[in-house]
């Protein structure tokens, strides 16, 4: 990927095709119609972008341009915590975690998922992804 960062459009578009797994511009078009009136120029403009940026690939089918993702969800999600860890964040959890337990109410499964995380991570059994 080019450039990592997208714009909350883009996640927008590349949660429809991530649902969608192959899509021409007038499904991902028609989708994004249920989130937020766009023109359908727009939503070609964007998916040109993320062809632009790694995230798509497009390929033709007749008249017609079908788009797919080239990056996993997963693996999308996690840079941009990485990134936003990295530079809001300058490296360190304990600002996010205080702000979600603050905030929110975390169930007991939350709570027992978060305690059995940070037991690994003192044995060294999880490996930092921002490292």
């Amino acid at each position: 990927m080019k450039n990592n960062n997208l714009s909350e459009t883009e996640w927008s578009i590349m949660k429809i095709c991530w649902e969608k797994g192959e899509a021409t511009a007038r499904t991902v078009y028609d989708e994004s119609l249920k989130e937020k009136k766009r023109e359908y120029q727009t939503v070609k403009t964007m998916l040109d972008r993320l062809v632009n940026k790694g995230y798509l690939r497009r390929k033709r089918f007749g008249p017609l341009w079908v788009y797919n993702p080239t990056v996993s969800r997963a693996k999308t999600l996690a840079n941009a915590i990485d990134n936003f860890i990295n530079i809001v964040l300058d490296n360190t959890l304990t600002p996010l975690f205080t702000h979600f337990i603050k905030k929110e109410k975390l169930s007991t499964e939350e709570i027992e998922a978060l305690e059995k995380l940070i037991r690994k991570s003192k044995k060294g059994e999880l490996i930092s992804s921002t490292k």
